[in-house]
């Protein structure tokens, strides 16, 4: 059951990031490089690369690891260097946080604690 859990995680996480990552992707490299199946494909193999990483490794070496694989993917797929990589993976991050912020005000939802708005 893990392992069918692992893999819904992987496919929803990949839908979800997915449109940010190409957004971000396409304002940076242009939309020749940065095409909508490669934001996919950064997606599940960020997925699969950062759960073998954090089996293996813990604490912040295995962070930074994951976070040089994760780059790496989106430096390969979006053929760019590895500035550029940082700052769509950046972007993306903002882009996705503002969309959930509207999605939150719009729909009367919070996304943190239960607390109440998280702003």
């Amino acid at each position: 059951m893990e392992f069918v859990g692992a893999l819904i995680g992987i496919v929803v996480g990949s839908i979800v990031t997915a449109p940010f990552l190409w957004l971000a992707g396409r304002w940076i490299v242009g939309g020749q490089k940065a095409k909508f199946t490669d934001a996919v494909w950064i997606g599940i193999l960020g997925a699969v690369v950062n759960a073998v990483i954090g089996s293996l490794m813990g604490g912040s070496i295995g962070s930074l690891a994951q976070l040089i694989a994760y780059l790496y993917l989106v430096k390969t797929y979006f053929e760019t260097g590895w500035g550029n990589a940082a700052i769509i993976s950046i972007i993306a991050v903002i882009i996705m946080a503002v969309v959930l912020v509207v999605l939150g005000i719009v729909l009367g939802f919070s996304l943190g604690a239960g607390y109440g708005p998280f702003f």
